[in-house]
Order: C-alpha cells, then structure tokens, then sequence
C-alpha cells in the first residue's frame, strides 16, 4: 500500500439506509498525523435544524458560544437531542468537530444515553470551549461536504489544511468532486445577505465523473449550498477562482476561495463492478457505450452509462438500450430516460448532455432498486 495511504485515520462507519443509527467507529489511526488525510462516508440526507434563515441557532439546543460537553453548549431537553433526525445532525457536528479516539456522550428528553464518536477533528476545541469563526466554518464545510441528498452511503476522501485531516490524496479515491465553504451557524457571515446562512461548494476537476446520486454531478435535489461561481462563464470550477493547497500538495485541494479560508475539500472512488460493452450499427458504429456499477447495497445499486464517440465527426443525438438486470430503476439523471418492459430501459440524449464531439464521452446514471447486473444491449443514433 501506498505510505503516504498508511498514515490515513480511516472512519469505518456501519449505516442505517436513512442515517447514522446504526453503528459508526473510527479505525485504528496511522502511523502519524502529519499531512495526513481521512476517508468518511457520507450520507447526511439534510441537517436536521438548519434554517437559511437562522443557521444552527441555539432554538435547536445548540449553542457555539459553549462547548458540546456541557448542558449550554448542546441541550439534552430541546432541540437536536430529542428526535432522531436531530441526534443524525449531532453525530455529523462531533464527527467534523472532535478528533478521532475522542466522544461525546448526551442524553436526550427521557435520560437516554448517546455517545457519538469524533473522527476528522476540525474543531477539538469545540468539546469544552466555544465554537469560533474558524471553526463555524470548517465544520461547516465538513457538514455540507457529507451531504447526500439521496440517502446514498457512498465513501469519500476529505482532504484539507489541518493536520488532522492534511493534503495527501489516495489512489482509490482518484475523481476530486468538489470543495465546500461558507458558514452555516449563522446569518450574514462575510458581509453576505443577512437573511441567510453562506453555504457553497464549486465543481472539482472531476466533478461529473462517475457521479453519485445525491451528490455534486447528479441531479442533487434539496441541497442547502450553491455555487456562487457558476455565473462567471467558467463552468462553476474551483480551479478559476480558489487558491490551491499548499506545497508539496498543491494539487489536492483548495485552501480559501472567495474570501474563506476555512474549506474542505473531497474525491470520490472510481467505479467498479465491472464494465460491459456493446457497439452499435450502421451510423452508430463509431459509438461505445460502456455501463459499470459504482455503488452497490444490499437494496440496490448504481450504475454510470459512459457513451464514447471515436468518430471524426460530432454525433448530435444517441440512444442506449439498456437492462438493468432483474432490477427497479428508480432514478436517472442528465439523460432522457424512458421504460420500454420489464427490467429493460432506454436513455436519449438530453440538454444536459447535448452532442458528443469527436473522441468525446457523455455520461448518464441511474440507481435501481433489486440485485441485478446491468448490460447494454444496443446503442444507436435517431
């Protein structure tokens, strides 16, 4: 294995379908800490008591102006404590704040026990003193950067400036998605509208690829940030306006953009299960269109449809045949998608996709309910 891959924390989490109420537990931690970087799951289907309105105020039972530890800093009566979808909330907020080794244990309304256990260490101060603008702010992005508003469980390498986290990549993490900034406990932060809490992300180098659904590429419902960079003709890129990571890393990841400096970076895995290809006919010849599995369940999967254009020519307009192989598909995104029977689909080029260019590639996806292997069954042009 890679040494710079040794000295990770790796956060081994057993997950409810819908949330963290299952089990979660920090692996054994590396040789070191130094520049070190943290692979995490994410699956934070929203933050249970943000309000764009309010942030994370203290109507929730929290409080940045004391630490978690005590009855100020997070209630056991009101607020995040006493609802399920809440204490999923506190589990992320200690997860980003306190390091991995450390715990928090709350009680709720009935005098239940909870312990919810660190892991990235953002903000370690936060478990006994109050939570200031440097740490709103990476446990901010730290929350943002584990949303998936699908509900999907899929793994993520989180990389950033602090040492508990650090710059260094891994090879199984290889498609940098996107960084996260802003601040989500209060209103107005960095002279921004004071109506509403500054949360943002931007598109990594390969944010579209092998996308998951629920997250940055897919078609991502319900998310609480935006991309305030998308409205200068560059295509929303981290890389045209944010100051990359620091020497001898300055690749990774990205420092400060737009003014904060308090940001989180993440990659996600290739795809893997397996690839299947078919060629088309006649006009088609000179398109491939390769489906892989990239997440897989005991309840479903997902699946990426790669189409490849090895023509000299743009192909305007594409239609793949697919199967997804004893299984429901229940969504697709960037695509025009259309059951034909059973288990067997068709995607059409869409507006998000427009037309490939010579030696160019379009990507759709899908999550489909059931076990099953997906196949490709034709590929062709209208």
């Amino acid at each position: 294995m890679n040494p710079q891959v040794l000295r990770a924390t790796i956060l081994a989490s057993c997950i409810a379908t819908l949330g963290l109420n299952a089990c979660s537990s920090p692996g054994e931690a590396g040789t070191g800490v130094d520049d070190s970087a943290l692979a995490s799951e994410n699956g934070l289907s929203s933050i249970n008591g943000l309000s764009s309105l309010n942030g994370l105020s203290s109507i929730n039972g929290l409080s940045s102006l004391n630490g978690l530890s005590s009855i100020n800093g997070l209630a056991s009566t009101v607020g995040l404590m006493t609802t399920s979808d809440g204490r999923k909330t506190v589990e992320y907020l200690v997860r980003c704040a306190l390091p991995a080794g450390s715990s928090l244990v709350k009680q709720d309304q009935y005098g239940n026990s909870y312990t919810f256990k660190g892991g990235l260490g953002f903000a370690p101060e936060w478990a006994t003193s109050a939570c200031g603008t440097k740490c709103q702010e990476y446990v901010s992005a730290c929350m943002m950067a584990h949303i998936n508003t699908a509900a999907m469980h899929v793994p993520l390498w989180i990389v950033a400036a602090p040492s508990s986290v650090g710059w260094e990549l891994s090879p199984d993490y290889p498609n940098q998605e996107a960084t996260f900034f802003g601040n989500i406990f209060v209103t107005g932060a960095h002279g921004g509208d004071s109506s509403k809490v500054q949360a943002f992300y931007c598109n990594g180098r390969a944010y579209n690829v092998d996308t998951v659904a629920g997250r940055i590429g897919a078609n991502q419902n319900g998310a609480p940030y935006t991309d305030p960079f998308l409205a200068n003709g560059k295509g929303g890129y981290c890389a045209d306006s944010c100051a990359p990571s620091d020497t001898p890393y300055p690749d990774s990841g990205f420092k400060a953009c737009n003014g904060w400096n308090y940001t989180v970076t993440t990659y996600r895995q290739a795809a893997t299960g397996g690839t299947i290809k078919a060629t088309g006919t006649g006009a088609a010849a000179v398109l491939t269109a390769t489906i892989t599995k990239y997440a897989e369940t005991l309840t479903g999967y997902c699946a990426n449809i790669a189409i490849k254009n090895s023509g000299s020519a743009a192909v305007g307009s594409w239609t793949v045949t697919y199967d997804t192989g004893a299984s429901n598909q229940m969504w697709g995104w960037f695509g025009a998608f259309a059951p034909v029977t059973g288990t067997v689909q068709t995607v059409k080029s869409g507006p998000a996709t427009g037309s490939i260019p010579a030696g160019g590639t379009r990507t759709v996806g899908f999550c489909a309910n059931g076990a099953g292997t997906p196949s490709i069954k034709s590929v062709t042009t209208p």
